[in-house]
């Protein structure tokens, strides 16, 4: 009966990242649109509401990591990294608002899409975890 609460819990813990993780991956396309818009020529305001959206989205990623520190403390063997934290140091943002270059837009923009990219792989493996910890509870619920 251990055993199945524990999976249960690890469940739990599983549809909190994933939670977090869809939160993350909408801010993160966000910034995307934003930076998108930057890179057209939308100037001073669009480079401060993408690195708005850039600050929002590391947060999220600083959720999901925490989140994922809970998980493995249910789920000892669970092996996954979370990607870095985009950039958002203050010389990127002075750079990238007052100069507002394409070369800096292009470059954030990258970043965000790497960042994406990762998340979504992220979620994809969250979510086989828990099918893989749902099917083993289905398994124990249905000796019992």
């Amino acid at each position: 009966m251990d055993r199945l609460k524990e999976l249960k819990e690890a469940r739990e813990a599983v549809d909190q990242v994933i939670v977090r993780i869809d939160a993350g991956i909408k801010q993160l396309e966000s910034a995307s649109s934003w930076g998108i818009l930057d890179i057209l020529g939308g100037g001073l305001i669009s480079s401060l509401v993408k690195r708005n959206k850039i600050g929002e989205a590391n947060r999220s990623l600083e959720e999901i990591s925490s989140s994922l520190k809970s998980l493995n403390k249910e789920l000892s063997d669970v092996d996954i990294s979370l990607p870095d934290t985009i950039p958002d140091s203050f010389s990127d943002e002075l750079f990238d608002m007052v100069f507002d270059n394409i070369f800096t837009d292009i470059r954030v923009q990258g970043e965000i899409k790497e960042n994406l990219v990762a998340l979504k792989e992220l979620r994809y493996a969250i979510v086989g975890l828990g099918e893989k910890l749902e099917k083993e509870i289905r398994e124990l619920e249905a000796k019992n």
